[in-house]
């Protein structure tokens, strides 16, 4: 009876797989937060929003992006140089951070205006190498379809923060949400490593010097033009945070940084399970001359039959529902969340195909369009600062909903026009 229920389709296997691994790694803290808000100020949100902001900011380019490329080459051969280059360029990077943070600090926090870090700056490099561990060793699982191994690493990732941020939190000891943070982090990563020497340990064999250099130059778009594309799109998260935080306080910084945590569920859990997963259906896609055009189409708009309904109660019950789970003294997140809806909604459809223009080649047109949008996101904050954080949202929301669907017509354009 169980195995006339399991769906048929390898794809939908697969995407059930990844997106009941994100589902519970993504409710967990949720089901957290009412009790993290009760034993943390929106003070220590803001501070470890700013943390976060500040290793995302570097995190998201410490491997020159090349951990995208490990699931596209035919052959393992290719893609097991292509993430020892990955792991190189990291390990690089990382000791260089060391010297740097070691040296200069206190110089280093009054630049970026992040004195309320403190001495947690000297956590940093090692929560860099653990996000670049996890964003290589995940691809390589992406690439050999090892969805299960993924969705465990999320779930115990999860299972690790949601246990050490309450408990440090009730210790009182400062820093709970950051070094529960990393913990977790270090927990799910080691999942990933572990799968990998498990299942692969011998393809490291292969690993040849010529090999590195040939796929370094094979895939040179991804340092040269995705790494300034994403670099542009962690400015505009990580910038936000900490232009909220130098223009408003870390208070406010603590509002949105909630409301963010919540608003993103939906998208982190559909955006990132069925994302990875069209990656690689995509991928496999375009390798066999097929034509992406209608399965694309059909993807969107059932996200968008889906997501509709549930954005609109969002909406509507937004701050009664954040006072009552969160307590009172946060209904003002509610109130920062029912404004950026519209926008997170346009943003959760057009989350999953986002793959598409590192399939189809175009990187650069990507790159470009990015740029525009989110020097539109941070130009807010910037030229808006002084007529209040509620204001500032609206503007911002009306201007990315514009923006996203854009993006989302070109999406749609690219694969029409390419009839893959």
């Amino acid at each position: 009876m169980f195995n006339r229920l399991k769906p048929k389709s390898k794809f939908t296997r697969n995407v059930l797989t990844l997106m009941t691994g994100t589902t519970i790694a993504q409710a967990i803290p949720i089901a957290i937060s009412p009790i993290l808000t009760r034993v943390y100020t929106p003070e220590d949100f803001g501070i470890f929003a700013l943390y976060i902001a500040m290793v995302s900011f570097i995190a998201i380019v410490v491997t020159a992006r090349y951990e995208l490329a490990i699931v596209l080459p035919q052959t393992d051969r290719e893609a097991i140089n292509i993430l020892a280059l990955s792991l190189i360029i990291m390990s690089f990077i990382v000791v260089f951070l060391i010297i740097i943070i070691l040296l200069f600090k206190d110089n280093l926090l009054t630049l970026l205006n992040i004195q309320n870090v403190g001495n947690f700056i000297y956590l940093m490099p090692l929560s860099i190498l653990i996000a670049g561990l996890n964003q290589s060793f995940n691809y390589w699982s992406n690439r050999k379809e090892y969805f299960k191994n993924i969705s465990s690493s999320q779930i115990l990732q999860s299972i690790g923060i949601g246990v050490t941020q309450p408990t440090l939190g009730y210790l009182h000891l400062f820093g709970g949400l950051i070094v529960g943070n990393l913990i977790g982090r270090i927990i799910g990563t080691f999942v990933l490593i572990n799968s990998f020497f498990k299942n692969d340990r011998a393809i490291l064999v292969n690993v040849e010097k010529n090999m590195m250099v040939e796929q370094m130059k094979k895939y040179k778009d991804f340092p040269l033009i995705n790494s300034f594309h994403a670099f542009s799109d962690i400015l505009r998260s990580s910038g936000s945070i900490m232009l909220i935080s130098s223009f408003f306080g870390s208070a406010v910084v603590g509002f949105y940084a909630l409301s963010l945590r919540v608003l993103q569920v939906p998208v982190g859990i559909v955006g990132s399970a069925l994302g990875q997963v069209l990656y690689q259906k995509f991928t496999t896609m375009y390798n066999n001359d097929e034509n992406l055009y209608p399965y694309v189409k059909k993807i969107v708009l059932l996200l968008f039959i889906i997501s509709l309904p549930i954005f609109a109660i969002l909406y509507y019950i937004a701050p009664d529902l954040f006072a009552f789970v969160f307590g009172e003294n946060w209904r003002v997140a509610g109130e920062y969340s029912q404004i950026l809806i519209p926008y997170l909604f346009m943003n959760f459809l057009i989350s999953p195909i986002s793959s598409l223009p590192l399939i189809l080649n175009k990187q650069k047109e990507i790159f470009y369009i990015s740029l525009v949008g989110n020097i539109m996101f941070v130009s807010v904050f910037i030229i808006f600062n002084d007529i209040g954080i509620l204001e500032i949202l609206k503007i911002l929301t009306l201007t990315q909903f514009i923006f996203y669907l854009y993006v989302g017509f070109w999406y749609f354009k690219i694969v029409k026009r390419d009839k893959i």
